[in-house]
């Protein structure tokens, strides 16, 4: 299973996977709107042509991405698709220059294993606070740790 960049007739199946997490309360909700006019951002696996696992890459500036969005149905969750979700966010991260690249995660060890390193959300940008955090139904009591890697490092 490769993956790929989708184009705007996978709004629909990447905001069908987007929902099913969103109503666990795993990720953000997001609109179809806010997909498609994001849908450069979003990494894909497909699998006979349906999109099971998803990701994007939000870039802020200065030489700082976020990785976030990250989902795998259920029927392929334990196959490493996440991690490899990951890593392609990562290399393009690396080819656009970008220095570091943070997440907020539930899955604390998960990144660790990756390389990531918990930070305090006070490090992040007021930007991500201000356009994501505030419509999260947790925001303050955010629940979630905040992780970064240094590219440079890798």
């Amino acid at each position: 299973m490769d993956i790929i960049k989708p184009d705007l007739k996978d709004v629909d199946k990447i905001k069908s996977i987007v929902d099913e997490f969103a109503r666990k309360r795993d990720i953000l909700p997001r609109s179809a709107e806010d997909i498609a006019e994001r849908i450069r951002e979003f990494a894909v696996v497909k699998f006979k042509g349906e999109v099971i696992a998803i990701s994007s890459l939000r870039l802020y500036y200065p030489f700082l991405a976020e990785v976030r969005t990250i989902a795998v149905k259920k029927e392929h969750q334990g196959k490493g698709l996440a991690k490899s979700l990951i890593e392609y966010e990562l290399k393009e991260a690396e080819r656009l220059r970008i220095e570091k690249v943070f997440a907020l995660t539930f899955q604390l060890e998960f990144f660790k294993k990756m390389g990531f390193e918990l930070i305090d959300k006070k490090q992040l940008p007021q930007k991500k606070i201000w356009e994501d955090c505030v419509k999260c139904p947790f925001f303050p009591d955010c629940k979630e740790e905040a992780v970064i890697i240094s590219l440079n490092k890798r």
